[in-house]
């Protein structure tokens, strides 16, 4: 066992190992929310970016999977994980502090922009990796699920303050100055992510093997196994749908619609509180109907969520109303569905194999987002804005049948025999 079993049935954030890393992921999340409330405002309001170059900023932000996804899987499950979380925290810390440096000195350009958003796209790969491989060697692979209920309540709750604050400091500084506060916020995360004491990873983890292989292991991992498969597959699908979204929103809130930044703040405010209600009821919902059954039927609702976007566009006078619907819908759906699958995913796949698989499935998953933006791009310009929403909803349909129609819709827990059993590689 990763940890001691008397620990198996103890509140998580009792856990100091885990309660660390839950302090640490807060710090990070407080700069990643009010970075990424930044950097549409910056790129759309202060540098005036066209859709396309929208589309290369929401790609190079998504870049890191599809470009090292795959080594970074087996490094991450060679290496020491908390040198990994460490090492990416610093690269966090390093790119995003150039942005208000280069705002002051006057030489703020979009393809900077896109370097430091391709840059900490990397380091999040090597974040998420080492994150997920970490878990299991703090507290039992059994309260993995309830772990990352913890983490997605932290998140959601991150969510719905900083936007917020970050919209109120937009009025008052230029949103690239917004980017010291991330800068700090990983400092601190830092601090917290040194005193990480994980269990060390089993002998068999640790000997040299065959770099091809090991790379082989993690996709052959996720292709023969049948809910991985599923889920991965499902989850690209839907990834292509919300690169769309992510990149065609923004552009058509604050320039078509042309509401203030202190309201697109309040938006993304909105859609957390849903998200954190999502993360308080999700382990209560999974015990209830089952991690499979949840899963089923919070993947079914997402085209439903997404739905109320493109609404938007077409009663305009609703717009901001139909767009927090829409932001309160995704959120609660996107952080249910979380809870769900990210124990499953944990279940399935043997702890020696943790980062290869992790990083084979973001690599699959996260890796559809940049195609989505790249289409985004694509279709606002030649055709329009509105348009683009409307095949991202449309798109976005195709993952919940894909599920529904799939064997799992009957099963409403994990099959014993698809459970991982043992730690060797």
């Amino acid at each position: 066992m990763p940890v001691d079993t008397p620990e198996a049935d103890v509140e998580v954030l009792r856990i100091p190992g885990f309660r660390r890393l839950w302090i640490a992921n807060a710090f990070r999340d407080v700069g990643a929310e009010v970075a990424a409330f930044a950097l549409p405002i910056t790129a759309a309001l202060l540098l005036h970016a066209h859709p396309i170059q929208m589309s290369l900023l929401t790609a190079g932000s998504r870049i890191g999977y599809p470009l090292l996804g795959l080594p970074a899987g087996v490094w991450v499950d060679r290496w020491d994980k908390r040198a990994v979380l460490i090492g990416a925290d610093l690269g966090f810390l390093l790119a995003l502090a150039s942005i208000p440096i280069a705002y002051m000195a006057g030489v703020l350009s979009l393809p900077l922009l896109v370097a430091v958003t391709a840059v900490t796209s990397v380091c999040g790969v090597f974040f998420d990796i080492g994150h997920s491989s970490v878990l299991p060697l703090l507290l039992p692979r059994t309260r993995v699920a309830d772990a990352n209920a913890r983490l997605q309540t932290t998140d959601q709750t991150v969510r719905a303050v900083a936007p917020s604050v970050a919209g109120a400091l937009a009025q008052t500084i230029a949103a690239p100055l917004l980017y010291a506060v991330t800068a700090t916020s990983h400092l601190l995360s830092l601090l917290f992510l040194t005193r990480l004491r994980p269990a060390p990873v089993p002998v068999a983890a640790r000997q040299h093997r065959h770099f091809r292989r090991e790379v082989a292991d993690g996709l052959s991992t996720v292709i023969r196994h049948p809910l991985l498969r599923l889920l991965c597959l499902q989850a690209a699908l839907n990834n292509i749908g919300a690169g769309i979204l992510l990149t065609l929103m923004p552009l058509f809130l604050l320039r078509i619609i042309g509401i203030p930044a202190w309201l697109f703040g309040v938006l993304t405010t909105v859609g957390a509180v849903s998200g954190v209600l999502a993360s308080l009821v999700g382990p209560r919902l999974r015990r209830r109907y089952g991690e499979i059954r949840m899963t089923v039927i919070f993947s079914a609702l997402f085209p439903l969520g997404v739905l109320a976007a493109p609404l938007a566009a077409v009663f305009p006078r609703a717009a901001v109303p139909l767009a927090a619907t829409a932001e309160i819908l995704i959120n609660f759906v996107a952080v249910g569905r979380s809870i769900s699958t990210a124990g499953l995913r944990a279940r399935v796949t043997p702890t020696t194999h943790m980062g290869r698989v992790s990083a084979a499935y973001g690599v699959v998953s996260q890796g559809a987002t940049p195609i989505g933006a790249l289409l985004a791009g694509l279709i606002a310009s030649t055709w329009s804005i509105t348009g683009g929403l409307w095949i991202g909803v449309a798109e976005m349909a195709v993952p919940a049948l894909l599920l529904l129609r799939s064997p799992l819709r009957t099963r409403r827990t994990l099959p014993a025999e698809w459970e991982a059993r043992d730690d060797s590689a």
